[in-house]
């Protein structure tokens, strides 16, 4: 089953070729590229409206088309994360991207929703539960870099915290790690046959 030492040292080299062409590969994918999630955590207290007193924090958050936008609640009550309609958010400014959104984010302190943009624009959003006037937000997305127009500091979006990404496709970054998960198993097994 194993060959003779020549058979498997060629096979070594042959498989240690194959994840070093993956990688090589696979690196481009991360050129002019910033995989970044946003954050917004939902906070009871210290917000600036009246009455239930829950908040979007930070209240305008920026992201890049393609990363994914959190909300993890903190506040122990369920909420929505919901795109704003001319009649469900009065007096607020339209919204210029071409993407509606609704998520609900569970009352479990901890509990998170994700939902990553496909059209740059701004967005003006609200909880369905609590209403525009005392909680709502803002989300402005810009187009993704390219790698040839992008410098390093405008790659990742401001954001308030790291959040916990749940949901979506795993992004460049994701099908690097993929990448060099699968090199390091078939070296791995190529190193055992040994």
């Amino acid at each position: 089953m194993g060959g003779t030492r020549p058979h498997r040292l060629a096979r070594l080299a042959v498989s240690a070729t194959v994840a070093l062409a993956v990688l090589a590969a696979a690196a481009p994918l991360l050129a002019g590229h910033a995989i970044a999630s946003t954050g917004i955590t939902i906070t009871p207290g210290a917000c600036t409206g009246g009455g239930i007193d829950f908040c979007f924090n930070p209240e305008s958050a920026t992201a890049i088309v393609g990363s994914p936008v959190s909300w993890t609640n903190q506040s122990g009550v369920a909420h929505t994360a919901t795109s704003c309609t001319a009649s469900a958010c009065p007096g607020a400014p339209a919204s210029t991207g071409g993407n509606t959104f609704s998520v609900g984010i569970g009352a479990s302190s901890g509990s998170t929703a994700s939902f990553t943009f496909t059209s740059p624009g701004t967005y003006q959003y609200y909880c369905v539960i609590h209403g525009y006037s005392l909680m709502h937000g803002t989300i402005t997305v810009a187009a993704a870099p390219t790698s040839a127009s992008a410098s390093p500091a405008s790659k990742a979006p401001a954001s308030a915290a790291p959040a916990p990404v749940t949901g979506g496709a795993p992004g460049p970054l994701g099908a690097v790690l993929l990448l060099s998960g699968c090199a390091v198993v078939i070296l791995a097994a190529a190193v055992r046959r040994r």
